[in-house]
């Protein structure tokens, strides 16, 4: 039995049960940790025999042992040896709750244990870290172990989620999970299975992601009040009263006069102090107990924990926003607006949607009195909607404050939004260019609010890959002093992307990092989201530059920043941008997983850039270890809309290790070949040396150098490439080498172990075997891939011309001789001679011949 999550356990179980000095094994913990399973998983290893404590026959003498009796038998001795024969020598007897068992099955099956080669395994209950009484005295005892199941951290929580969905699941999801259940087993099982049956579990072509809440577990709803039942009234108060937010701290808690309360919640198990916070033993039993309570009783909880806000020191100042807004309370709209943007820029997303949503409530009624908190209102919810995955929602509220605020400052700074929400979370140029030049005819030539549309123009042209047109305009603009912070980081993030796309790396390192430093220094008043989208760039800055761990890095800390405040946008271009780091690196199996991770959120966002990078990660990954991608990724990046957008060059390298994985070479080079053209004519620069340093990969080196050398590419990675064509052309194994330790310098172990393995092909003797070694050690660092340059030389003289092996390739993967002519701009003539040509060298006379002479297999 495979049992996620819990291997550690499983194995101290079986250690202790095959150690002769143990005759009793506890398996200890809360009640849902997974004790149960770890015992099923244990019975299977082990020979062993099963017995089971019930509560409600605690009273009953030997009820949990009854089935290893003869009913008729009336003497303990006699009951005993008949459990000893039950569970002869060598066997464990297992018990699951033990500390249910009625007293006369628990002394029988310790006497049984006390035999030699037998042991007694049982599951205890605990609560609160406390086992029961009777338990607790046979663990005293010196051949006793207690083995403490604890919760699931969150690395094995979503383990367990994603083994539970069977499929790849979004991360929000998992975080959601994590935090409600507490890390329980049983409680997660509930939590997914009630969302399923409810639909705000789905599951789409690339995994599973939320529609809506995860519902709470039904058998909780009846747990936690048959806990309350019985409690006096004051401990009920305090069970309301820590339902309102989960937890309190001793003072707060004293201070509404709930302290003898809480001490029998935590008397009773239902609640725990943990250092100076009091917190219910699970949380959903919050959940539960709030779910429970009337509008009037909620508000009046609301209000004591509102005068107990008030009266502390620091004032929180958005708490006690929200705790008067949610106890009935008259807000005015400019402090719900300034408590918005604060728990906005905490990353207190729920939050700030709630606020601000509640000020363009009030202030949107009559626009003309409260113009600038509505536009403001307007601004904050559209971009936290925007950020959590809501693009549409973001649109439509941006289009209505747009239409009910006259032209001045704020208009031209909701305009500037809605234009990059839809750039960047609609992914619709042409409506974002409509846009701008409709709102900029609001305003009269060299207006002051143009510099703010012109920030939108630099950064629309970085994004459809016009980076001179870009750079001469962010240029223009200058540094962006007095600019609102959010519009100078998205100069930055253009200038940046910019200076990425043609080669330029280290210094949009630097444009990012210094915006990073003022936007550090700005405090408070800078979103999360805005640190995250800077780190996120700035990892792809890294990446392309040649300091992959680095990329890794700080792309990590953008996801889990982005997660921990529920940024769904960033969080997927955050994960994204760590595996194709990781991809760069070598580590396939690592890159794939992050793709994975990223294209589950960006699928549901409808992210189709992310999508498509995502796709493009995942068969570079499946590629470069001779495995043929999914049929819909390849689909997908072929399609028209593969073709446009942001970092659109990095397609046609996907497509040719998908046809290189399946033995179509002519076809993977054209391909490369095909997409450098394009990098070339458009200028992405650091795109097209990626593009060449792939052609080296699978053996295509016609050209390599020289275009290399004539790319301006100011990087280390790109330096390690250059060395590495010279390397392959002049056969120099010193060259190689060279190649080698450039590679390993960035911090990629693949491409290093292939220019190492390219030494040793080109060299002899002791220092071959020396080339050969460290290929293989670096190779082995990321699990022994199979690429091309791993693997060996190109195949031997093909008897097809190039056009002609590619022509036959298409057609063995079904393509028409009109769909080859289409592809290759031939007219279908042409198309018919070369497969001609190629049927006679091959020996053949038609189509189906050529799978059978190798064409477009994995041996071609």
């Amino acid at each position: 039995m495979t049992m996620v999550g819990r291997a550690r356990e499983l194995r101290e179980i079986l250690g202790a049960v095959h150690d002769p000095r143990t005759d009793l094994v506890l398996v200890t913990g809360d009640a849902g940790v997974g004790k149960t399973r770890l015992l099923d998983a244990a019975s299977t290893a082990v020979p062993t025999v099963r017995a089971w404590g019930m509560r409600g026959l605690s009273h009953v003498p030997l009820a949990a042992l009854a089935h290893l009796v003869d009913p008729a038998t009336t003497s303990l001795a006699e009951m005993v040896a008949q459990v000893l024969r039950a569970v002869p020598a060598g066997t464990a007897l297992a018990v699951d709750d033990l500390d249910g068992c009625d007293g006369v099955s628990l002394a029988v099956a310790v006497r049984v244990a006390r035999d030699a080669g037998r042991t007694l395994v049982g599951t205890v209950r605990t609560v609160g870290g406390r086992m029961p009484p009777a338990v607790a005295e046979l663990a005293a005892s010196p051949a006793a172990v207690v083995l403490t199941v604890a919760a699931f951290d969150r690395p094995s929580t979503e383990e367990f989620v994603h083994a539970l969905l069977d499929g790849p699941v979004d991360a929000g999801v998992v975080d959601e999970v994590w935090h409600r259940a507490g890390g329980n087993a049983l409680f997660t099982t509930q939590l997914l299975d009630g969302a399923r049956r409810a639909g705000t579990l789905l599951r789409s072509t690339v995994g599973w992601h939320a529609v809506g809440p995860l519902p709470v577990p039904i058998g909780l709803r009846s747990l936690l009040p048959a806990r309350l039942e019985g409690l006096p009234d004051i401990a009920t108060a305090a069970a309301r009263f820590l339902a309102a937010a989960g937890q309190a701290n001793a003072f707060e808690i004293e201070q509404a006069g709930h302290l003898t309360g809480t001490e029998h919640l935590v008397a009773h198990g239902i609640a725990v102090w943990t250092s100076q916070n009091a917190r219910f033993v699970h949380p959903l039993f919050a959940e539960v107990l709030w779910d429970g309570l009337s509008t009037a009783q909620r508000r009046a909880v609301l209000r004591e924990h509102l005068a107990v806000a008030r009266r502390l020191t620091p004032h929180d100042h958005v708490r006690c926003t929200v705790l008067g807004l949610d106890a009935g309370e008259v807000v005015e709209p400019a402090r719900l607006l300034a408590a918005a943007r604060v728990a906005a820029a905490g990353g207190a997303t729920i939050v700030a949607v709630r606020l601000a949503g509640a000020c363009l409530d009030r202030a949107g009624a009559d626009w003309t009195t409260h113009p600038q908190v509505a536009a403001g209102a307007a601004l904050v919810l559209a971009v936290t909607l925007w950020e959590t995955g809501r693009a549409d929602e973001a649109v439509a509220i941006l289009r209505d404050a747009l239409d009910r605020t006259p032209p001045g400052a704020d208009a031209a700074l909701l305009a500037v939004t809605l234009h990059k929400v839809i750039l960047w979370g609609r992914y619709d140029l042409p409506a974002a260019q409509d846009v701008l030049r409709r709102q900029s005819a609001r305003y009269p030539a060299g207006a002051s609010v143009g510099v703010l549309f012109a920030v939108a123009e630099a950064d629309a042209l970085a994004y459809t890959g016009f980076p001179d047109e870009a750079l001469a305009l962010a240029s223009d603009i200058g540094d962006g002093a007095g600019l609102p912070l959010p519009v100078r980081a998205t100069l930055a993030t253009s200038r940046s992307n910019a200076l990425t796309h043609i080669g330029q790396t280290g210094e949009a390192v630097a444009v990012v990092e210094e915006m990073l430093d003022h936007v550090t220094a700005a405090g408070p008043q800078a979103a999360t989201g805005t640190r995250d989208k800077l780190l996120v760039y700035a990892s792809h800055a890294l990446r392309e530059h040649g300091r992959l761990d680095d990329a890794a890095r700080t792309a990590e800390r953008a996801y889990d920043s982005a997660l921990a405040d529920g940024v769904v946008f960033e969080r997927a271009w955050a994960a994204l941008c760590v595996g194709a780091a990781r991809l760069r690196a070598g580590h396939l199996d690592d890159a794939a997983r992050w793709a994975r991770r990223s294209l589950v959120t960006a699928t549901a966002a409808a992210m189709t850039d992310c999508i498509r990078v995502c796709m493009s990660v995942l068969t570079v990954s499946y590629g470069s270890r001779g495995m043929a991608p999914d049929p819909a990724w390849v689909e997908h990046l072929r399609s028209p809309q593969a073709d446009l957008g942001f970092l659109r060059h990095t397609v046609p390298i996907a497509l040719g290790w998908a046809a290189h994985a399946v033995g179509r070479h002519a076809e993977a080079w054209d391909l490369l070949r095909q997409g450098q053209a394009r990098a070339a004519r458009e200028r992405a620069v650091v795109a097209e040396s990626w593009i060449l340093h792939e052609r080296l990969r699978m053996h295509d080196n016609t050209g390599v150098r020289a275009r290399l050398a004539e790319l301006t590419v100011d990087s280390p990675i790109g330096a390690a490439r250059l060395s590495l064509a010279t390397g392959l052309e002049q056969a120099s194994p010193a060259t190689l080498l060279e190649a080698a330790a450039a590679f390993e310098a960035t911090g990629s172990a693949l491409y290093a172990a292939e220019a190492a393995a390219a030494a040793f092909r080109c060299g002899s003797g002791r220092a071959a075997a020396a080339a050969r070694r460290r290929a293989d050690e670096l190779a082995h660092e990321v699990g022994d891939p199979a690429t091309p340059l791993l693997a060996g030389s190109p195949a031997p003289a093909d008897p097809l011309t190039s056009r002609e092996r590619l022509v036959a390739e298409l057609a063995a993967g079904g393509a028409s001789n009109a769909e080859i002519a289409a592809r290759l701009v031939l007219s279908v003539r042409t198309v018919e001679n070369h497969l001609s040509r190629a049927y006679a060298k091959l020996g053949i006379t038609s189509r189906d011949g050529l799978a059978r002479s190798g064409i477009g297999s994995r041996l071609a």
